[in-house]
């Protein structure tokens, strides 16, 4: 009777470690079997059809699987270039041990995605176990990838300048003679070899001559290759305006279809510091010096800012012919008026700022001047009740001016006389 009990009692431990281990084997979801078969390259543009094949290798059942694209693994970089057309499809509602089943997930690349190597991101979201219990959900984590190179027919070659405009101030008459350089690199940034490749430049509205650093024909580019290249452009006598240059290359793939890439410049040629120019031009010829170099100071800024440095310099020397004649009037006016130290003082700067403007007969004058000064031949003074020097103004025959004639005459004869 006791042995009856106790095998009773056996029984019901047996049943019950049997009943606790079922539940914690399916209490652990196991991975069912997941194969993927994509094409390994694809164009753009090209439809892509993912094949998935899931077994159910656990054991047990699999209730209400689907396979889906996770396109949330996807960086936005990569998939802006993807359309998904089937980007999920259900697995039957129950799969016994042993159960197969295939779907096709399907995506489509666009016309502009580049060449790279797609990662598309397959995931399994299934139910386990017989569910008397409940059932265990699974997903694959990591998920399985279908890796996918994209190849280019169409070359991706890429026009860089690293100048796109031209800001230029005018010269004389309003127009420009100068040379610009147009630095640009060209770079196939695709994959496979462009061949034939010419380069041009051109204009609908400017003529130019021009100089190129490179070859104007190139027989190939291989992928991520890039050269270097520089134009120099001739411009001669180009009036206010904006003008276009284009610079062209024309290439072609392995099968020898064409294509062309273009860039183009900008050239606005202006005309505010030319008219400061000339303003001041006009102030100068009426001896009105602080109105004259206000414009040429201005006038200057604008052509240095340009890049104009002839105009630049040119004014300079302009403004140095001011300041000699300013010390020139202001030495007059000492040595009429008897103060041969003062007078010899602002010749000798007059001299300084007319060597600088390059106007050798004015800063041989001075030098003659101050010569003469250090010997002693200094003029009485004048009448302090009557102005030595008017500065322009007072008419052409003034006294004033008849003696700033007679003495400028008696100072370029003893410059030619001793030259000679």
């Amino acid at each position: 009777m006791n042995k009856k009990y106790l095998i009773i009692f056996l029984i019901i431990i047996l049943s019950n470690s049997a009943v606790m281990f079922n539940a914690q084997e399916q209490g652990l979801p196991k991975p069912p079997l997941m194969t993927i078969n994509a094409p390994p390259t694809a164009l753009p543009g090209q439809e892509i059809k993912i094949i998935v094949t899931v077994k159910n290798t656990i054991g047990t059942r699999m209730y209400d699987g689907k396979v889906y694209i996770d396109t949330l693994m996807i960086p936005e970089a990569v998939l802006q270039y993807i359309d998904i057309i089937v980007g999920e499809q259900k697995l039957p509602h129950l799969m016994e041990v042993n159960d197969e089943e295939t779907v096709t997930l399907k995506i489509k690349t666009t016309e502009s995605i580049p060449a790279m190597k797609l990662e598309i991101p397959i995931v399994l979201d299934v139910l386990e176990g017989r569910c008397e219990e409940g059932c265990v959900p699974f997903v694959s984590d990591p998920p399985l990838y279908a890796y996918i190179d994209i190849f280019r027919t169409t070359p991706s070659i890429l026009l860089t300048l690293d100048i796109k405009s031209f800001l230029i101030q005018a010269e004389d008459c309003g127009i420009i003679t100068t040379v610009l350089d147009v630095p640009f690199k060209l770079k196939n940034a695709g994959t496979i070899s462009v061949y034939n490749i010419s380069l041009s430049i051109f204009s609908d509205n400017l003529y130019f001559d021009y100089e190129s650093e490179t070859p104007e024909s190139i027989n190939e580019l291989v992928g991520g290759q890039e050269i270097s290249g520089k134009y120099r452009i001739y411009l001669n006598e180009v009036g206010v305006g904006i003008y276009t240059i284009s610079i062209q290359a024309k290439y072609h793939d392995r099968y020898n279809k064409e294509f062309f890439i273009e860039e183009e410049v900008t050239i606005e040629v202006r005309n505010e510091a030319y008219s400061l120019y000339a303003k001041a031009q006009e102030h100068f010829e009426s001896c009105n010096y602080s109105k004259a170099k206000e414009f040429y100071i201005n006038a200057k800024n604008m052509y240095e800012q340009s890049g104009n440095v002839n105009m630049a310099l040119k004014i300079e020397r302009k403004i140095f012919e001011i300041q000699g004649n300013e010390n020139f009037e202001l030495a007059q006016h000492y040595y009429f008026a008897g103060d041969g130290t003062k007078a010899r003082e602002y010749y000798l700067k007059a001299k300084e700022y007319y060597d600088k403007a390059n106007y050798c007969l004015m800063a041989d004058i001075c030098e003659e001047a101050a010569k003469s000064i250090q010997e002693g031949k200094t003029p009485p003074p004048e009448s302090p009740e009557k102005p030595i020097f008017s500065g322009g103004t007072g008419g052409v025959f003034s006294k004033t001016n008849i003696i700033f004639y007679i003495v400028i005459t008696f100072l370029v004869l003893i410059v030619i006389y001793q030259r000679r």
